[in-house]
């Protein structure tokens, strides 16, 4: 019966605290180990941020607010215009929120749409892309207005859970019943 004590008694003690203490090695005749502990495994690589991360954590935040790639990835060919109006609202809105919330946006020319622009009006000409009859080989000076265009002021995403993958846009969802 004694034996069957210390067994149940080292077994715990093992359990909790992952060895035996002293007293326990001396009941029963074990000597203390001299051989040197094992080394303590590596802590795991920190995870490097990619460039990309950012964009994915953007779209997740899309999505997360107003289910953007679940519409993006309905096939609503079968469906009347009045029924995808309808769902347009309800994503639109609450994208359009998060967008504010997360990235300011101004745009590159501040003009109005139809109206001749000159080049100079962008400040960067790289930010400008002539569309129609572009002469080949000559940059032109100017051209009407068909979209201002965007650019990033300020960008200001939350910061993301620790471990959490960023390829993983969306969690799948489980209902528990």
């Amino acid at each position: 019966m004694k034996r069957l004590v210390l067994a149940i008694r080292c077994f715990l003690r093992v359990l909790a605290s992952g060895r035996l203490d002293k007293e326990l090695a001396r009941e029963l005749g074990i000597e203390p180990s001299t051989a040197p502990s094992p080394p303590a495994p590596a802590p795991a690589p920190e995870r490097r941020e990619r460039a990309i991360d950012g964009a994915l954590q953007m779209l997740a935040l899309l999505q997360r607010e107003g289910r953007l790639i679940d519409f993006f990835m309905e096939d609503i060919s079968a469906y009347p215009d009045e029924q995808v109006g309808a769902a347009v609202r309800t994503v639109h809105e609450p994208c359009r929120q998060a967008l504010r919330r997360y990235v300011g946006l101004a745009p590159v020319i501040d003009g109005v749409e139809g109206t001749y622009v000159r080049l100079a009006a962008a400040g960067d000409p790289a930010a400008v892309r002539f569309i129609g009859n572009v002469p080949v080989g000559a940059r032109p000076e100017g051209g009407v207005l068909r979209h201002k265009g965007w650019r990033v002021t300020r960008i200001e995403l939350p910061p993301r859970e620790a471990g959490e993958d960023p390829n993983v846009l969306a969690p799948a969802e489980l209902e528990v019943e």
